[in-house]
């Protein structure tokens, strides 16, 4: 039954009747040795009647909506009868399905050249998020990360891409309202036995305004820490130092090699540059990405070269 599925396994019983209201599922999907990587991202807007989302991947042959290696994000799907939040079958084929609670999920998918057989597994513990920042409290009442592997394969216009990369996952409830989303960056890095996660707010030097640690066994949320951007690609960051400390006083010094990445603007009203990112964390290799946000009206002008990266 679904109603004995943990809560972040499924749609919160208690939502209030804003139209706004969000419930959202992310995995990421990489090759890394072939700078591919990728999204699989849906949510629902419930008291709408409404589930947004989609696969999307990417190469550097392509970083753009119109010519990346495959994109259907789609709006406007209806919500589905009788979906749960990791039991459903999207209109654009997209099926998600919890095998274990907060362990293992399957994802399918069938459309348009590309197929998918993909399964998630986690490696560590999950955790939730919670931040005294009012923005981020504005666009997530409950919002949780959690380390994982993504294994399977995919198939894109005859080429099969076999998959066995680390990969985050998320899922959030409660009301979404990007209209005052500011200018920051939503990152993370995983390996064997540690990962790290953090958003940070601000333009070239960010303060770390929530995430965690994972290491030795031991998950603890960071209460303080900097995300500085040393060097800027054509539209966000190439290279970045990452520092923070968490409750336990375990500190992380991290370096970020950003790709050029995906211009995503699925969103509408703000902007992400979405890319694949290599991590040197005390000399072992972390793979992730890293998220970078701002309002459509800022990246625009960014793009249009009226304002300058950083500034």
């Amino acid at each position: 039954m679904m109603s004995e599925l943990p809560q972040a396994d499924r749609f919160y019983e208690g939502r209030d009747d804003n139209p706004y209201w969000n419930e959202s599922v992310w995995f990421s999907v990489s090759k890394p040795e072939d700078h591919l990587h990728g999204l699989i991202q849906y949510y629902f807007r419930p008291n709408m009647g409404m589930l947004n989302g989609g696969p999307v991947l990417w190469d550097p042959s392509g970083t753009f909506s119109w010519n990346c290696l495959y994109y259907n994000w789609s709006h406007l799907q209806a919500l589905p009868a009788g979906a749960g939040k990791f039991d459903m079958t999207a209109r654009n084929s997209l099926s998600v399905k919890v095998l274990e609670p907060l362990t293992r999920y399957a994802i399918r998918y069938d459309k348009e050249g590309l197929e998918m057989d993909l399964l998630w597994q986690a490696i560590g513990p999950m955790h939730e998020l919670n931040t005294g920042d009012p923005g981020q409290q504005q666009t997530a009442r409950f919002h949780v990360e959690q380390p994982g592997r993504m294994s399977g394969t995919i198939r894109l216009d005859g080429r099969e891409i076999l998959i066995d990369c680390f990969s985050m996952r998320d899922t959030s409830y409660g009301p979404r309202d990007y209209e005052s989303l500011a200018t920051g960056g939503y990152f993370w890095g995983i390996a064997a036995d540690s990962s790290f996660h953090a958003i940070a707010m601000g333009e070239a030097e960010q303060r770390v305004i929530g995430g965690f640690i994972w290491q030795n066994g031991e998950l603890s949320s960071l209460v303080s820490g900097t995300r500085r951007i040393t060097d800027f690609g054509r539209y966000g960051p190439s290279r970045v130092l990452f520092e923070a400390t968490d409750k336990l006083g375990r500190t992380i010094t991290a370096t970020g090699e950003i790709d050029e990445g995906l211009i995503f603007t699925g969103y509408t009203d703000h902007t992400v540059i979405w890319s694949l990112t290599r991590w040197d964390w005390d000399g072992v290799e972390h793979w992730g990405d890293n998220q970078e946000f701002c309002p459509a009206v800022r990246f625009r002008k960014i793009a249009r070269g009226e304002l300058a990266l950083g500034s």
